[in-house]
Protein backbone atom coordinates (compact mmCIF):
# COMPACT_ATOMS: atom_id res chain seq x y z
CA UNK A 1 0.00 0.00 0.00
CA UNK A 2 1.52 3.57 -1.06
CA UNK A 3 1.59 5.90 1.50
CA UNK A 4 1.01 9.66 0.34
CA UNK A 5 3.60 11.83 2.42
CA UNK A 6 2.48 15.64 2.81
CA UNK A 7 4.29 17.91 1.03
CA UNK A 8 7.44 19.40 3.11
CA UNK A 9 6.03 23.10 4.13
CA UNK A 10 8.81 25.46 3.58
CA UNK A 11 9.01 28.85 5.44
CA UNK A 12 8.88 32.11 3.51
CA UNK A 13 9.53 35.76 4.57
CA UNK A 14 6.28 37.76 3.06
CA UNK A 15 6.88 39.64 0.03
CA UNK A 16 9.03 42.84 -0.09
CA UNK A 17 7.43 45.33 -1.35
CA UNK A 18 9.34 48.63 -2.43
CA UNK A 19 6.40 50.85 -1.64
CA UNK A 20 6.57 49.58 1.65
CA UNK A 21 9.71 50.48 2.07
CA UNK A 22 9.20 54.14 0.31
CA UNK A 23 6.22 54.84 2.36
CA UNK A 24 7.90 53.91 5.67
CA UNK A 25 10.71 56.29 4.71
CA UNK A 26 8.40 59.24 4.16
CA UNK A 27 6.66 58.65 7.35
CA UNK A 28 10.29 58.25 9.26
CA UNK A 29 10.77 61.97 7.75
CA UNK A 30 7.32 63.74 8.24
CA UNK A 31 7.25 61.97 11.78
CA UNK A 32 10.81 62.04 13.35
CA UNK A 33 11.15 66.75 13.56
CA UNK A 34 8.14 66.18 16.17
CA UNK A 35 10.66 63.63 18.33
CA UNK A 36 13.65 65.60 18.07
CA UNK A 37 13.56 66.63 21.59
CA UNK A 38 12.63 62.58 22.81
CA UNK A 39 15.47 60.92 22.61
CA UNK A 40 14.12 57.33 23.77
CA UNK A 41 11.37 58.07 20.74
CA UNK A 42 13.71 59.31 18.60
CA UNK A 43 15.98 56.35 19.19
CA UNK A 44 12.91 54.08 18.42
CA UNK A 45 12.36 55.12 15.33
CA UNK A 46 16.25 55.23 14.41
CA UNK A 47 15.99 51.85 15.04
CA UNK A 48 12.78 50.50 13.45
CA UNK A 49 14.57 52.61 10.07
CA UNK A 50 17.35 50.77 10.53
CA UNK A 51 16.27 46.70 10.97
CA UNK A 52 13.40 47.63 8.07
CA UNK A 53 16.11 48.45 5.86
CA UNK A 54 18.25 45.10 7.23
CA UNK A 55 15.40 42.90 6.28
CA UNK A 56 14.98 44.78 3.11
CA UNK A 57 18.00 44.13 2.03
CA UNK A 58 17.42 40.12 2.60
CA UNK A 59 14.17 40.72 0.61
CA UNK A 60 15.29 41.94 -2.52
CA UNK A 61 18.65 39.83 -2.32
CA UNK A 62 17.38 36.62 -1.65
CA UNK A 63 20.84 36.25 0.26
CA UNK A 64 21.24 35.09 3.84
CA UNK A 65 24.57 36.73 3.43
CA UNK A 66 23.88 40.07 2.36
CA UNK A 67 21.75 39.43 5.65
CA UNK A 68 24.05 38.94 8.09
CA UNK A 69 26.46 41.96 6.67
CA UNK A 70 23.60 44.13 6.91
CA UNK A 71 22.69 43.41 10.19
CA UNK A 72 26.56 43.41 11.61
CA UNK A 73 26.28 47.00 10.24
CA UNK A 74 23.19 47.77 11.95
CA UNK A 75 23.31 46.18 15.38
CA UNK A 76 25.90 48.89 16.79
CA UNK A 77 23.06 51.42 16.10
CA UNK A 78 21.90 49.97 19.40
CA UNK A 79 24.93 50.64 21.61
CA UNK A 80 23.64 53.95 21.90
CA UNK A 81 21.00 52.49 24.42
CA UNK A 82 23.62 51.10 26.82
CA UNK A 83 25.81 53.56 26.34
CA UNK A 84 24.71 57.07 25.18
CA UNK A 85 28.00 59.01 24.72
CA UNK A 86 29.85 61.23 21.99
CA UNK A 87 32.27 58.24 21.89
CA UNK A 88 29.74 55.94 21.01
CA UNK A 89 27.99 58.00 18.39
CA UNK A 90 31.04 58.07 16.59
CA UNK A 91 30.97 54.67 16.05
CA UNK A 92 27.21 54.33 15.84
CA UNK A 93 27.41 56.59 12.77
CA UNK A 94 30.36 55.17 10.87
CA UNK A 95 28.66 51.73 10.77
CA UNK A 96 25.37 53.53 9.80
CA UNK A 97 26.94 54.95 6.93
CA UNK A 98 28.72 51.66 5.86
CA UNK A 99 24.97 50.24 6.39
CA UNK A 100 22.91 53.09 4.46
CA UNK A 101 25.88 52.31 1.29
CA UNK A 102 25.34 48.67 1.77
CA UNK A 103 21.27 48.99 1.51
CA UNK A 104 22.09 51.63 -1.43
CA UNK A 105 24.43 48.73 -2.82
CA UNK A 106 21.72 46.58 -2.37
CA UNK A 107 18.84 48.01 -4.04
CA UNK A 108 20.92 49.23 -6.91
CA UNK A 109 22.03 45.90 -7.57
CA UNK A 110 18.34 44.88 -7.89
CA UNK A 111 17.24 47.35 -10.14
CA UNK A 112 19.95 46.55 -12.45
CA UNK A 113 19.04 43.61 -12.48
CA UNK A 114 15.10 43.56 -13.41
CA UNK A 115 13.78 43.59 -17.00
CA UNK A 116 10.56 44.40 -16.72
CA UNK A 117 9.53 48.05 -15.16
CA UNK A 118 6.43 47.88 -12.90
CA UNK A 119 5.12 50.27 -10.06
CA UNK A 120 6.81 48.98 -7.10
CA UNK A 121 10.11 49.19 -9.48
CA UNK A 122 9.89 52.84 -9.79
CA UNK A 123 9.15 53.31 -5.84
CA UNK A 124 12.00 51.41 -5.63
CA UNK A 125 14.21 54.11 -7.66
CA UNK A 126 12.54 56.74 -5.68
CA UNK A 127 13.55 55.14 -1.98
CA UNK A 128 17.27 55.00 -3.14
CA UNK A 129 17.45 58.66 -4.38
CA UNK A 130 16.21 59.76 -0.52
CA UNK A 131 18.72 57.14 1.06
CA UNK A 132 21.28 58.57 -0.81
CA UNK A 133 20.81 61.54 0.55
CA UNK A 134 20.59 60.26 4.09
CA UNK A 135 23.87 58.50 3.75
CA UNK A 136 25.44 61.96 2.82
CA UNK A 137 23.92 63.40 5.28
CA UNK A 138 25.36 61.13 8.15
CA UNK A 139 28.66 61.48 6.29
CA UNK A 140 29.10 65.30 6.20
CA UNK A 141 27.65 65.22 10.71
CA UNK A 142 30.66 62.46 10.80
CA UNK A 143 32.73 65.05 8.56
CA UNK A 144 31.72 68.63 11.23
CA UNK A 145 32.86 66.30 14.28
CA UNK A 146 36.39 65.82 13.00
CA UNK A 147 36.50 68.98 11.00
CA UNK A 148 34.25 71.27 13.16
CA UNK A 149 33.53 74.04 11.39
CA UNK A 150 32.99 72.83 8.11
CA UNK A 151 29.37 74.18 7.62
CA UNK A 152 28.17 77.47 8.45
CA UNK A 153 24.74 78.03 9.71
CA UNK A 154 24.46 74.87 11.81
CA UNK A 155 23.29 76.08 15.50
CA UNK A 156 25.25 73.59 18.08
CA UNK A 157 23.77 72.65 21.44
CA UNK A 158 26.71 71.55 23.38
CA UNK A 159 24.97 70.19 26.78
CA UNK A 160 23.40 67.44 24.25
CA UNK A 161 24.85 63.58 24.14
CA UNK A 162 23.97 62.97 20.57
CA UNK A 163 24.88 64.29 16.89
CA UNK A 164 21.40 63.86 15.92
CA UNK A 165 20.01 66.62 18.71
CA UNK A 166 23.12 69.26 17.97
CA UNK A 167 23.60 69.19 14.42
CA UNK A 168 22.32 66.05 12.96
CA UNK A 169 19.43 67.68 11.71
CA UNK A 170 20.46 70.51 10.57
CA UNK A 171 22.97 68.73 8.36
CA UNK A 172 20.40 66.17 7.03
CA UNK A 173 18.75 69.28 6.00
CA UNK A 174 21.64 70.90 4.00
CA UNK A 175 22.10 67.06 2.54
CA UNK A 176 18.90 66.93 0.79
CA UNK A 177 19.18 70.72 -0.28
CA UNK A 178 22.45 69.40 -1.69
CA UNK A 179 21.15 66.41 -3.94
CA UNK A 180 18.22 68.02 -5.22
CA UNK A 181 19.53 71.17 -5.77
CA UNK A 182 17.88 73.80 -4.04
CA UNK A 183 20.59 75.56 -2.79
CA UNK A 184 18.81 77.82 -0.20
CA UNK A 185 22.48 79.25 1.24
CA UNK A 186 21.29 78.93 4.48
CA UNK A 187 23.58 76.25 5.50
CA UNK A 188 27.15 76.85 3.04
CA UNK A 189 30.15 74.49 2.99
CA UNK A 190 33.34 75.74 4.61
CA UNK A 191 36.12 73.67 4.21
CA UNK A 192 37.66 71.70 1.05
CA UNK A 193 36.43 68.39 1.79
CA UNK A 194 32.83 69.81 2.32
CA UNK A 195 32.75 71.54 -1.02
CA UNK A 196 34.32 68.64 -2.16
CA UNK A 197 31.75 66.33 -1.11
CA UNK A 198 28.60 69.05 -1.67
CA UNK A 199 29.70 69.21 -5.33
CA UNK A 200 29.87 65.13 -5.16
CA UNK A 201 26.58 64.66 -3.56
CA UNK A 202 24.77 67.40 -6.22
CA UNK A 203 26.53 65.46 -8.93
CA UNK A 204 25.85 62.14 -8.11
CA UNK A 205 22.08 62.87 -7.66
CA UNK A 206 21.60 64.64 -10.86
CA UNK A 207 23.24 61.32 -12.66
CA UNK A 208 21.19 59.41 -10.39
CA UNK A 209 18.03 60.78 -12.01
CA UNK A 210 19.43 60.94 -15.36
CA UNK A 211 20.15 57.38 -15.87
CA UNK A 212 17.48 56.10 -13.98
CA UNK A 213 14.89 57.96 -15.60
CA UNK A 214 16.47 56.52 -19.14
CA UNK A 215 16.72 53.16 -17.92
CA UNK A 216 12.80 53.02 -16.78
CA UNK A 217 11.70 54.73 -19.98
CA UNK A 218 13.92 52.36 -21.95
CA UNK A 219 12.93 48.90 -20.09
CA UNK A 220 8.78 50.52 -20.75
CA UNK A 221 9.50 50.84 -24.29
CA UNK A 222 10.70 47.26 -24.64
CA UNK A 223 7.67 45.70 -23.08
CA UNK A 224 5.57 47.94 -25.08
CA UNK A 225 7.33 46.62 -28.38
CA UNK A 226 6.79 42.89 -26.78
Amino acid sequence: MNTILAPERIFKLPRFTYSGLLLFLIFFFIVTPFFSESNYARLALDLSLVYLLAVSVFMCSNDKRFLFIALALALPGSLRIFFPSIEIDVVTLFFNCLFFAFVIFTLLRALFSINVITRDIIFAAIAVYILVGVFYGLTFILLEYFIPGSFSGVVKDGESLSFYTTFGEDIIYYSFVTLTTLGYGDITPITQPAKFLSILEALIGQIYLTVMIARLIGLHLKYEQI
